[in-house]
């Protein structure tokens, strides 16, 4: 399966109610790792539509307390073989379901009863990161990404903190560690999967025909048709009145009815705001997507340096917007007024350096 099959599979199981737990484990740090499979401190299983949580720890046992973690683990997979789970880079050799088995034939002497499915296992950081490119958030990703969709984080042990803590012997600080990060697991899973996520490129999908659609992409896909759009108004029956884009008002009108169409809270902008000496105004926010959008109609007074600047005013005023992580700024430019069209697109396509704000730039000449 593809990653948009895969997504869509989910999807439809919560839909459906069909059971999609979070799994995530605890156990020894790398140094360990010469001795054998790195030994277990804890694994934890969140269900994201009940919220039901169970832990397995080694603090629940005094005899036995590894075995019983790796039995448990097993066997609560086992008797839930029409689940779903969905994890954070469980799928190395040396991490993951294939290291628990590992360990378990290290521990116990034995094959584990039962291996979890490949298609039983979903890794939510490659989903996300098909969807929104690799860089969707900052390493360490899953911590960065948390922060981005305002999880409230309670107890966590990052990576070192961790080995730091097993080392100790400090099992239940492991074991609240582990139950915090399945819980940040489901609830990222739960609004990758319903459209909510935010990431550095974005806000929140758009949902329509059964698909989870990419915000900023709709945007521009809009733009990449404008132009045939504004053509085929012309050719109304008996040369009825019609839109004619000759300016950026006619562009913003014919804008505003095309984006009605994926996005239900379009807030027009039209107020001004003047920085060193240029002006500004930008047509729309979707705070819902989080995203601003720029409607230019390129003129004979435009050229490269002036639109660049244009733009500079525009990301230094919304970087500071409350309900914009991205701009998009499209260019109508129908009479090829812009020199380099592709290369001015690629060079303005920057994120405001240090202020957190993405930025799509998208001109339209042919």
């Amino acid at each position: 399966m593809n990653h948009s099959q895969r997504s869509n599979l989910l999807r439809r199981a919560l839909e459906s109610h069909q059971p999609v737990w979070t799994v995530h484990y605890a156990c020894a740090g790398w140094k360990h790792a010469d001795a054998g499979p790195l030994e277990v401190s804890a694994v934890c299983f969140h269900e994201i539509l009940t919220r039901t949580e169970l832990t397995f720890s080694v603090t629940d046992r005094k005899d036995g307390a590894e075995r019983y973690v790796l039995e448990s683990f097993f066997d609560f997979v086992a008797n839930r073989k029409d689940a779903h789970f969905l994890h954070w880079n469980m799928n190395r050799s040396e991490f993951g379901f294939v290291a628990l088995a590992n360990r378990y034939r290290f521990v116990i002497g034995s094959d584990p009863p039962v291996a979890v499915a490949e298609g039983q296992q979903h890794d939510l950081d490659d989903l996300i990161g098909l969807a929104h490119g690799r860089d969707f958030a900052a390493h360490p990703k899953l911590h960065s990404l948390g922060l981005l969709n305002g999880y409230v984080f309670r107890e966590w042990l990052t990576g070192p903190e961790q080995a730091t803590a097993f080392d100790a012997g400090k099992h239940a600080d492991l074991k609240r560690s582990c139950a915090g990060k399945v819980r940040l697991i489901a609830y990222l899973a739960d609004r990758f999967l319903t459209g909510k996520l935010i990431t550095n490129h974005g806000g929140p999908r758009v949902a329509f025909a059964g698909e989870m659609l990419d915000a900023v992409r709709v945007v521009t896909a809009i733009g990449d048709r404008a132009l045939d759009v504004s053509r085929q108004l012309m050719r109304r029956h008996a040369k009825r009145a019609t839109l004619e884009i000759k300016d950026e008002y006619d562009w913003q009108d014919l804008f505003h009815a095309l984006l009605r169409v994926f996005f239900d809270d379009i807030r027009p902008e039209d107020h001004a705001s003047t920085s060193a000496g240029a002006s500004s105004r930008v047509d729309f926010v979707l705070p819902t997507h989080r995203l601003a959008i720029e409607l230019k109609h390129a003129r004979e007074s435009m050229t490269a340096k002036t639109l660049g600047e244009e733009l500079i005013v525009d990301r230094e005023r919304y970087a500071k917007h409350p309900d914009v992580s991205h701009l998009v700024t499209l260019v109508l430019d129908p009479d090829g007024v812009i020199a380099n069209p592709r290369g001015l697109e690629a060079d303005l396509s920057r994120a405001a350096p240090g202020s957190g704000l993405s930025c799509s730039v998208r001109i339209y000449d042919r």
